[in-house]
């Protein structure tokens, strides 16, 4: 997860890391097995994950790595 709270996000906003845009999805089921997203989870920060799969292996993430807010 991010630090960022997804309600002070630009609407439309996607987010930038590892190499990738992500477009914020409502559910995993918005995306295909294994298709990358960010979402508001119930603390309400921006979190990275992928349907069916692992941010940190599908997308190399790991602690401290740079995300970008794209408008």
């Amino acid at each position: 997860m991010t630090g960022l709270r997804a309600a002070q996000l630009p609407a439309g906003a996607r987010l930038a890391t590892a190499g990738r845009l992500l477009e914020r999805a409502q559910t995993f089921g918005d995306l295909p097995s294994g298709g990358a997203l960010w979402y508001e989870n119930s603390n309400g920060l921006a979190e990275i994950a992928v349907n069916q799969g692992s941010a940190e292996s599908v997308l190399g993430l790991s602690i401290g790595d740079t995300v970008e807010v794209v408008p």
